[in-house]
């Protein structure tokens, strides 16, 4: 007998989701490539409250995530608009616990409105 693969379609109300998981870090950088988009998550600390920040850096979307040092997690959860992929709007929410400095756990979510 043939092993088929039975594909997974996750959806809510107002979204599909496109890809959504957890990394385990030890580094400040992630990088996650969705067809011709790149888009970087980097953490950064200074001595302000934790925050995010998103700019264009050349071709690849960053969002700077500042002071996530929470070990019960912090993060963003409503989804925020980010670009566009293969013509729909594309967003995403993350959560991250900090075990420890450089110790994390970084949820994602990658996903179009529904139509």
């Amino acid at each position: 007998m043939q092993d088929k693969k039975l594909p997974v379609q996750i959806t809510t109300e107002n979204f599909e989701i496109i890809s959504s998981g957890v990394v385990h870090l030890t580094e400040e950088e992630i990088k996650f490539k969705l067809g011709s988009l790149v888009i970087k998550y980097k953490f950064k600390r200074d001595l302000y409250k934790p925050r995010f920040v998103g700019e264009m850096v050349g071709n690849e979307l960053v969002i700077s995530l500042y002071n996530s040092d929470n070990q019960t997690g912090e993060g963003k959860i409503d989804p925020i608009e980010i670009g566009v992929l293969r013509g729909k709007p594309l967003f995403t929410t993350w959560f991250v616990n900090t075990i420890e400095h450089n110790l994390r756990l970084f949820s994602y979510t990658f996903m179009w409105k529904s139509e």
